[in-house]
């Protein structure tokens, strides 16, 4: 492909718009902004609306992680995702939704 794409005159590529700006926002996101609108003006807001975590992860969690990035360089994973990763979403998605995915399709 790249070698084919290589000998191409530039003028045979075009640009694909992004569309991500037609996907509409969770409620979550218009709920946070109207919390944060109400704590700019002092009010106090006690925040159950997206699960956000009020205390640190559990220490063994926090200790293996530090061991395992102590011991090992962070470094990129895959392009596309790690390939266990992206058979086990494809999974899920037929599990929760009965829909198959190829997980070559799942970009994570």
């Amino acid at each position: 492909f790249f070698r084919r794409a290589a000998s191409l005159p530039f003028e045979s590529f075009t640009m694909q718009t992004s569309r991500r700006s037609e996907v509409a926002p969770f409620i979550v996101m218009d709920v946070m902004e109207s919390v944060r609108k109400l704590e700019a003006q002092g009010r106090h807001i006690i925040h159950l609306e997206v699960g956000q975590p009020g205390t640190p992860a559990p220490a063994g969690a926090r200790a293996e992680l530090k061991e395992v990035l102590d011991k090992d360089p962070l470094g990129y994973s895959v392009a596309l995702g790690i390939p266990e990763l992206r058979n086990k979403i494809a999974e899920l998605y037929q599990k929760w939704y009965g829909v198959t995915i190829d997980p070559g399709r799942v970009i994570v």
